[in-house]
C-alpha cells in the first residue's frame, strides 16, 4: 500500500492525545445535565398571573374555558383530577405532545398513556404544588399595584397544579429519553364545578 504524503504530513502533525477516564466523563456530563436544567422558579415566574401560560421549558400552552367543551386532543385519559379553593373539583386534561423527532411520535404517546395510567399523578405532582404557589405569591407581593380579583386562589391554584402536572410527567419522560426539548408543543385544559373566568 502506498502511502498518501498529505496523510502522512496530518498524521505527524496531530497532537498527542489522552485516553478519557470514563468516571470523569460521566461526572462531566452529569454536571452539564445539571447546569442545562432549568431553574423550576425561573419557569413558573413567566407564568404568573396569567391565564394563558407557557408550560415547562416552553413546551405547551395551557387554556382556561368558561364551556365544557374540551379542545381537540384534550384525552380523558390524560387527566387529573384536583380540588380548587372555591370552585370545588377541577378536572385538568394534557394532550397534543408533539415529539420533536417525529419517528418517535408513537413512542412519546405510549410513554405518555402508560405514565397516567400507571403512576400516582397525586403523589409525584403534589410536592411541586406548594412550591409553584409560593412563587407566584412571591412574585405578587413585589407587584406595587397588588390584583384584587377574587378568583386570584382559583386561579394561583390552576397553575400551580398545571406546571406540576407537567413537571413530574416530563420527568418521566427524560427517564425514557425524552429529554429537554424532546417535545416541541403540548397543551392542556382545566373544567371545574364552580369555575368563574369571566
Amino acid at each position: 500500500m502506498t502511502l498518501d504524503p498529505l496523510d502522512s504530513l496530518l498524521e505527524s502533525s496531530a497532537p498527542d492525545t489522552l485516553e478519557a477516564d470514563a468516571t470523569d466523563l460521566r461526572a462531566m456530563v452529569s454536571s452539564a445535565a445539571q447546569q442545562a436544567r432549568p431553574v423550576r422558579h425561573r419557569r413558573i415566574g413567566l407564568a404568573a398571573g396569567l391565564l394563558s401560560l407557557t408550560l415547562v421549558g416552553g413546551a405547551g400552552v395551557a387554556a382556561a374555558s368558561s364551556t365544557w367543551l374540551w379542545g381537540e386532543g384534550m384525552e380523558p385519559h390524560r387527566s387529573y383530577t384536583y380540588a380548587s379553593p372555591t370552585w370545588g373539583e377541577c378536572e385538568l386534561r394534557l394532550g397534543n405532545f408533539v415529539a420533536e423527532n417525529p419517528f418517535r411520535q408513537f413512542e412519546l404517546d405510549r410513554v405518555i398513556d402508560d405514565w397516567f395510567a400507571t403512576a400516582d399523578v397525586a403523589a409525584e405532582a403534589e410536592p411541586f404544588v406548594a412550591e409553584y404557589l409560593d412563587v407566584l405569591r412571591d412574585a405578587r407581593a413585589n407587584d406595587p399595584e397588588p390584583s384584587t380579583d377574587p378568583r386570584l386562589p382559583d386561579l394561583d391554584y390552576w397553575t400551580a397544579v398545571d406546571q406540576a402536572v407537567s413537571e413530574a410527567l416530563l420527568a418521566d419522560l427524560a427517564v425514557h429519553g425524552f429529554g429537554q426539548g424532546s417535545v416541541t408543543s403540548s397543551a392542556s385544559q382545566v373544567h371545574c364545578e364552580g369555575e368563574q373566568w369571566g
